[in-house]
């Protein structure tokens, strides 16, 4: 799949952001269940045991936004899997247990290559601005969390990558 542009990245985040009913979202979700009903569950379940309400939904939304913007790309997505969601994962933990040893200025090297090396930069820096985004007043991500969330987010672009 050829790179997601930084043009639609912009266009579908904004189109995302402005859905305010409840119907349209459910019509959102209704859409994701037929065309990428596996990446949908994943989005729903994982890290349900350490992610509180507001960090599932966050997961979740930008997890919707990601799917939208590649769905906006020049290749149609491949129907995703849970295999293919398993295995993508387990490359995913397999990295960060590598990184997790590194040295500091050895490990932002790794991560800085990592980044710079890949195959959707626009959507892997959507992701980690959307993670680090200062929250609405009452809302609460924890620090801790927002690494692993990264993590499961980049497993969905992986996936739909293929």
């Amino acid at each position: 799949m050829e790179p997601i542009s930084p043009e639609i990245v912009e266009k579908t985040w904004k189109k995302m952001a402005q859905m305010s009913s409840p119907q349209e979202t459910q019509k959102m979700v209704t859409l994701m269940s037929k065309k990428q009903p596996f990446i949908l569950a994943y989005l729903m379940a994982v890290g349900s045991d350490i992610f509180n309400q507001d960090e599932r939904e966050l997961l979740f939304y930008i997890g919707m936004n990601v799917w939208q913007m590649m769905s906006q790309g020049s290749t149609p997505l491949p129907k995703i899997k849970g295999k293919i969601l398993d295995k993508t994962e387990k490359a995913n933990m397999k990295m960060i247990e590598h990184l997790k040893d590194k040295a500091d200025i050895e490990f932002i090297d790794s991560v800085e290559k990592i980044i710079n090396n890949y195959s959707q930069p626009e959507l892997l820096k959507y992701v980690i601005e959307a993670l680090m985004e200062e929250t609405e007043e009452g809302c609460q991500i924890r620090d801790e969390n927002i690494g692993i969330m990264a993590i499961y987010l980049k497993t969905v672009i992986d996936c739909l990558n293929t």
